[in-house]
């Protein structure tokens, strides 16, 4: 059976596909963590069935709390029911809390209320729109290269009766595809290979840096690689989604709470030390009282220890309980380099700093594959590095986690600076080469 935190996000997501007509079992699109199965799908001839897909909501700007830079507050996926030939589509938020009301909290810590944060409702396609920007290669202060990010954007008419003035209503933007690549034409190719046929499939314009395409003469651009599963049901792609958050690549647990998840635990264990101290410090005071000095000592600094203890745990309850964001990350890839569990903010936004919970940030260069590996009963996503194997993601369901093995694996190639071993890695090398010689 599933644990009940998963369940019950499996029925929200349920509930909110039930608004759209559509079921869980169907598959889904996602062309963020997918794109060449996605740009198939979408380039193939449909016999008539809507289409399920899965987009992003654009983001904020970057946060910054005294001296520690973050990332945008994350936002939830959204749901689309397309159906070709037609502008027309219905967007659901990814998962409701039922009677048609978002789980509390929708609006998250980014502000207002946008695209998917409420019941099901009909929307107009307006155009899809290609866009890039160019980053770093990585943080090494001698290299010169630059990355190109490349990103297609479903753009939505506002909704037939917004309650926002209609400059702000109008600004409505989804994250559809998105690529980034040391070479600009292969990221671009990627991107384009599913903004096209999502442009043609829902007849409007396709706008590139190459100017605009009419609906009726839309160009079909080459297929990437064929995908190498079926896609995914849209019940078993909900919990895990993968996009950019300002400069990083962010993948997140939906189903996961987060620091959230461990508020009430930490709070009992809290309150039961402060119990227990309190029962020692009773027991001093007597001691003290009676003249033993001696067990008064010893009792005196078991009390202090589990008073700190508590205080301690009281602290992080507190903290985790103001965790605003319906989300948890999983990993976050950076330029040159990636990190497991990355320090979040109260919002969800990922803390800029190149460390985590787990430790300093990995060099990209550094992993050796990306598996999945059996555990027990379930399926981990292993990347397997110069410092160790690291478990990323945990799931039950072994295609699951082998499509997000596939998506990881392209992030962190996304992100890995280009050439043979980096100094540290020639240096690390060289010595457990010596060793064996030092041995003998």
């Amino acid at each position: 059976m599933p644990e009940p935190s998963t369940a019950a996000f499996d029925a929200e997501v349920a509930r909110a596909l039930r608004s759209l007509e559509a079921d869980s079992a169907v598959p889904a699109l996602d062309p963020l963590g997918d794109p060449a199965g996605a740009a198939r799908a979408l380039s193939a001839e449909g016999d008539g069935a809507p289409l399920l897909l899965r987009a992003a909501p654009e983001l904020g700007a970057p946060q910054r709390d005294k001296d520690a830079r973050f990332g945008p507050a994350p936002r939830d996926p959204v749901w689309l029911r397309i159906e070709r030939g037609a502008s027309a589509l219905r967007l659901a938020p990814l998962r409701l809390a039922g009677a048609g009301r978002p789980r509390s909290g929708a609006a998250g810590a980014g502000g207002a209320a946008g695209a998917g944060e409420g019941a099901a409702e009909p929307r107009d396609a307006v155009r899809v729109e290609v866009t890039s920007a160019q980053g770093p290669c990585c943080t090494a202060p001698s290299c010169t290269r630059e990355r190109t990010h490349v990103a297609a954007w479903l753009v939505l008419a506002p909704p037939p009766r917004s309650p926002a003035p209609p400059r702000a209503a109008a600004a409505q933007r989804l994250l559809v595809a998105e690529a980034q690549d040391l070479d600009p034409g292969r990221a671009e190719a990627l991107v384009e290979s599913v903004a096209a046929p999502l442009a043609a499939a829902l007849c409007v314009p396709l706008v590139t840096a190459r100017g605009t395409e009419p609906p009726g003469a839309i160009e079909p651009r080459p297929l990437p690689e064929p995908a190498p599963a079926p896609a995914l049901t849209a019940a078993a792609l909900a919990r895990f989604a993968i996009r950019t958050e300002g400069e990083l690549l962010v993948l997140r647990d939906h189903a996961s709470q987060g620091p959230r998840g461990s508020a009430t635990r930490n709070a009992l264990i809290g309150a039961a030390l402060l119990v227990a101290a309190l029962a020692l410090w009773i027991q001093v005071m007597r001691s003290a009282s009676a003249g033993d000095s001696g067990i008064a000592i010893g009792v005196g600094s078991a009390a202090a220890l589990l008073s700190l203890a508590g205080y301690a745990f009281l602290g992080v309850a507190r903290f985790s309980s103001r965790y605003a964001a319906r989300s948890a990350p999983v990993a976050s890839f950076g330029p040159g380099r990636f990190v497991v569990a990355p320090w979040v903010s109260r919002t969800g936004a990922i803390d800029l700093r190149p460390e985590g919970r787990l430790g300093a940030a990995i060099s990209a260069g550094e992993v050796h594959a990306v598996d999945v590996q059996p555990r027990g009963d379930r399926f981990a996503v292993e990347i397997d590095t110069d410092h160790g194997p690291i478990d990323a993601l945990l799931t039950d369901r072994e295609d699951v986690a082998r499509y997000w093995r596939d998506a990881m694996d392209r992030a962190v190639a996304s992100v890995r600076h280009p050439g043979g071993p980096s100094a540290k890695q020639r240096l690390r090398a060289r010595s457990q080469a010596q060793q064996p010689a030092a041995a003998s």
